[in-house]
C-alpha cells in the first residue's frame, strides 16, 4: 500500500564463498561489487560470534520477558595457522597455452562464451605496430592488460577507468585478462548485467577487429596442477600452491594484506575474492573446511606485483581498512 515502507536488518553476517558475491549499483558508478564477507556489522558476526551489538540487543529484549533466556553459546574454536609456505608457482599464460580457445572477428561476452563467472583472456596478434589511447568500451568488470607478456596497465569499471595509453610494436601480442566481479542482483539494472568486453576496442581511434582469440578461465574448480609445468613471470598472473599442517582444526582467517587481487582455494574450496583496496583484507576459513594433518592451498594472484613465498594466518577479521 502507498505510504508503507519496510526496513530489513541483517542479524547474522555471512560469507560469499566462491563466486557467489553479487553487486550493487548507484548514481556514481555502474557497479559496486559486494565483498566476499557480508558481515555487515551484524549482531552475530560472519564467524558466528556474539558481538557487543548482539549483547546490547539481548539486554533490551531481556527486559521485555519474565523468563530466563538461554546463555550465549560459546564461540566456535579459533586457531592461528602457522605461516604457510608457497612452494610452487605456475604462470597462468603458460598454463592455458594448450587450452582450446574461441576465435572470432568480434569480441564475445561471457554470455556469448556460455561462461557465468571467473575470467576470460582476450588475445590478439598484431602484424603492424600501433600506439595511442586504447579505449575499451563496456569493460565488465576488471582487466589487466599485457603486451608481449609485460603488464602495461589495468582497466576498472568500479572506478570508471576504461582506457590507457598503449604501444604495440610490430609482430606483438595484446592480452586483456577480464574478471567478472559479481552480477547486479536487484533493481532496474538486473537485466543490464553481461560480463566481459561488451563494446568495441579502439586504439588511436581505430577499431580493432578480426582474429580475436578468447580463452575461458572459469576457475569453477581448483585448477589441476599435476600436469602443469612450473614457472613464474614478474607481473604476470600466477597460481601459487603449497601445503600446511593442522594439529587441531578450528575457524581461522587468512591475512591477505600483502597481496594484490585474486582468489584462494583451500582443500579445493574457493574461499572467495580478495583485493588490496579493501576494506576487507582477510578471508574467513571455517574449521569444517580444514583437515587434521596436511591441507592444500592454491592462490590465483592476478596483479602479481611482487613474488610471494608465504601466507600468514590470523585470528581476527580485518573488514574496515580502505586503501587507495
Amino acid at each position: 500500500d502507498a505510504g508503507v515502507s519496510f526496513n530489513f536488518y541483517m542479524v547474522h553476517g555471512g560469507t560469499n564463498f566462491g563466486f557467489t558475491s553479487g553487486a550493487n549499483y548507484g548514481n556514481e558508478t555502474d557497479i559496486q561489487p559486494d565483498l566476499t564477507s557480508y558481515d555487515y556489522d551484524a549482531p552475530i558476526s560472519e564467524a558466528g560470534w556474539a558481538t557487543d551489538k548482539y549483547k546490547a540487543i539481548r539486554e533490551v529484549m531481556q527486559k521485555s520477558v519474565k523468563y530466563a533466556i538461554p546463555a550465549i553459546p560459546e564461540r566456535i574454536p579459533v586457531i592461528a595457522l602457522p605461516k604457510i609456505s608457497l612452494t610452487k608457482t605456475y604462470d597462468l599464460f603458460t598454463m592455458i597455452k594448450d587450452d582450446k580457445f574461441v576465435e572470432s572477428d568480434t569480441l564475445l561476452s561471457f554470455e556469448d562464451l556460455n561462461q557465468g563467472s571467473g575470467y576470460v583472456l582476450y588475445r590478439r596478434h598484431f602484424n603492424q605496430p600501433i600506439e595511442g589511447k586504447m579505449l575499451v568500451k563496456g569493460i565488465a568488470d576488471y582487466a589487466l592488460v599485457y603486451v608481449n607478456g609485460e603488464k602495461v596497465g589495468e582497466l576498472n569499471r568500479v572506478f570508471d577507468k576504461d582506457s590507457l595509453e598503449i604501444n604495440i610494436p610490430f609482430n606483438s601480442t595484446l592480452d586483456i585478462l577480464v574478471e567478472n566481479m559479481g552480477r547486479i542482483n536487484y533493481g532496474a539494472r538486473i537485466t543490464q548485467n553481461r560480463k566481459g568486453i561488451l563494446g568495441s576496442i579502439t586504439i588511436d581511434g581505430n577499431d580493432i577487429t578480426g582474429d580475436w582469440k578468447m580463452y575461458k578461465i572459469p576457475f569453477d574448480n581448483v585448477p589441476n596442477l599435476a600436469s602443469k609445468k612450473e614457472g613464474y613471470g614478474k607481473g604476470l598472473p600466477v597460481v601459487y600452491s603449497g601445503q600446511f599442517n593442522v594439529d587441531k582444526v578450528g575457524d581461522t582467517f587468512l591475512d591477505m594484506r600483502e597481496w594484490g587481487k585474486g582468489i584462494v582455494f583451500v582443500n579445493g574450496i574457493n574461499l572467495g575474492r580478495y583485493w588490496k583496496v579493501g576494506p576487507q583484507h582477510t578471508l574467513y576459513l571455517p574449521g569444517c573446511f580444514l583437515k587434521k594433518g596436511n591441507n592444500d592451498i592454491v592462490i590465483f594472484e592476478q596483479q602479481n606485483d611482487s613474488r610471494k613465498t608465504e601466507l600468514q594466518g590470523i585470528t581476527e577479521p580485518i573488514l574496515r581498512e580502505l586503501r587507495k
